[in-house]
Parts: C-alpha cells; sequence; structure tokens
C-alpha cells in the first residue's frame, strides 16, 4: 500500500480539533459522567477511513493533547488511544465490512477497553474513581457512533476528502 496525501487533510485535522473542544466543554456535575468519548469516536472513524494515513501519531497526539486538557497524567490518554489504534489498525479491513449493528458493538468493545485502560493507568497512582457511573461514558458513546459515522461520512463526501 502506497501512503500517499490526503487531499483535504485539513479537515480531518478540524474535526479532530472539534473533538478536542467537545471533550472539555464545561458540563454541569449531575451530567459530566455522560460525556461522550468524541475525540476517541473521531479517530476511530478517520482510522477506519484512512488506515494508512492516521494511524499511531495521530493518536498518540491526540492523547497528548487529551491529557494536557483534562490536566491528568501525561500520557495517560495517548497510551490507551495507541492501544485502540493498535487494534483498528489490526482489524480495520473487518470492521469497515461490518453492517452498522456489528461495527456498533466492536465500537463498544474499543470504548470499553479505552475506559478500562484509562481507570487501571487512574488506579495505579491512586485515582481511580469507585463508581459505576465512570462507566456511563462507553454507552453514550456507543449509542452515538451511527450517527458519528454516518455525519463524518457525509462531511467527508461534501469536502471531497479522499
Amino acid at each position: 500500500m502506497i501512503n500517499r496525501p490526503i487531499r483535504g487533510g485539513w479537515f480531518i485535522v478540524l474535526t479532530l480539533l472539534i473533538s478536542l473542544m467537545l471533550e472539555v466543554v464545561p458540563l454541569p456535575n449531575w451530567i459530566i459522567w455522560l460525556r461522550p468519548q468524541w475525540a476517541l469516536l473521531v479517530i476511530i472513524y478517520w482510522m477506519l477511513a484512512f488506515p494508512s494515513v492516521v494511524g499511531f501519531v495521530y493518536a498518540f497526539c491526540i492523547g497528548i493533547l487529551l491529557d494536557l486538557l483534562n490536566g491528568t497524567l501525561l500520557g495517560e490518554h495517548a497510551f490507551a488511544m495507541v492501544v485502540i489504534a493498535y487494534l483498528i489498525l489490526k482489524l480495520y479491513q473487518l470492521i469497515r465490512v461490518y453492517p452498522m449493528a456489528q461495527q456498533t458493538l466492536m465500537i463498544f468493545m474499543l470504548v470499553l477497553l479505552y475506559r478500562a485502560v484509562i481507570f487501571v493507568i487512574q488506579g495505579v497512582i491512586g485515582e481511580s474513581p469507585h463508581f459505576m457511573a465512570y462507566w456511563l461514558t462507553v454507552i453514550i458513546s456507543t449509542l452515538l457512533w451511527p450517527w458519528v459515522f454516518i455525519l463524518l461520512r457525509d462531511m467527508r463526501r461534501k469536502f471531497c476528502v479522499t
């Protein structure tokens, strides 16, 4: 597979920046645990769409930016993103051809793994949350995946990102 520059690559960067902004939008305390993993969903989409271009470097950089924006241990989100990137890059040919229901189930498992990696890292440093609300974001992110997928796919076609 020959790596070639993407036409419309600015759009990928723009969507990633928007997803980072959505990650840090202030929310009331009662709803904070329902915040979807926007950056993870967007990076998954772009890895599935352009696996030869959007890969480990993008995942690591987005993870580092998430660490900086959230004030967490530097490398925490970066490590979790790279783990997910590895799995996606190994399985993208299967995931791309799955019907939406199976793809959504796969996204559920990936988001669950991402949150589990973060949970373990936070547990090692003594900051892990001890309540079930921590895992609600997995369900919310999974439910939003079909809409994120369709929105980004349609926008990719509109702005001729190839």
